[in-house]
């Protein structure tokens, strides 16, 4: 399984929970997700390595961390990237329900992760760590990057714009998309516990 096409509707109807790597995701026991698909995104996999699917757009992390990712059994990136599974990148704006073709930023990996699991058929998706927000000086469940440190400002309103856009887009779809962190600065996923989703 090399190419995306090969993961079309490869869990039709199946649960998936998705870490993104805000700050409180920190504060999180994922030991109840060894029983469960995951998807690890960026940095997530320092905190929870191991997981069955990885997401990354940034050539940076392939540079800073690639031991890290090389712990997931498949990893979705764009093309042009050192490995992985490639993804043509076709912009920023819109959403893609054919990833042969081609699939869109929406400014953020987590937007990158929804079209790679609709695709795979999951129609019940939990996101942990989607803060899109700050804990003072914790831009991240690891701490503090620097590089993040104006996204308050610069990236999240255009982050929120497009999560939010694929929350309208799926809304008749048949998927369902929760965000796991009640003190989320994204609003347009209902919000659940950790403990309730873990409990399903």
């Amino acid at each position: 399984m090399d190419k995306i096409e090969d993961f079309k509707n490869l869990h039709d109807g199946k649960r998936l929970f998705i870490l993104a790597s805000g700050p409180s995701l920190s504060f999180l026991d994922l030991g109840p997700l060894r029983r469960r698909i995951v998807m690890g995104l960026n940095r997530s996999s320092k905190i929870f390595p191991g997981t069955l699917y990885h997401c990354t757009m940034d050539l940076r992390l392939f540079e800073e961390c690639p031991e890290a990712l090389k712990t997931a059994n498949y990893l979705f990136t764009l093309e042009d990237r050192p490995w992985g599974i490639p993804i043509k990148l076709l912009g920023s704006e819109g959403f893609s329900w054919d990833l042969g073709r081609g699939i869109y930023s929406g400014y953020t990996v987590s937007y990158m992760a929804l079209q790679i699991a609709v695709y795979m058929g999951f129609n019940e998706i939990f996101y942990l760590g989607l803060d899109l927000k700050h804990d003072g000086p914790r831009t991240h469940f690891f701490g503090h990057d620097f590089h993040s440190h104006a996204h308050e400002q610069t990236e999240f309103p255009k982050m929120r714009k497009m999560l939010c856009y694929g929350a309208q887009v799926l809304a008749n779809a048949g998927v369902r998309i929760f965000n796991c962190n009640p003190d989320s600065a994204l609003e347009c996923f209902p919000k659940v516990t950790y403990e309730y989703a873990v409990s399903l």
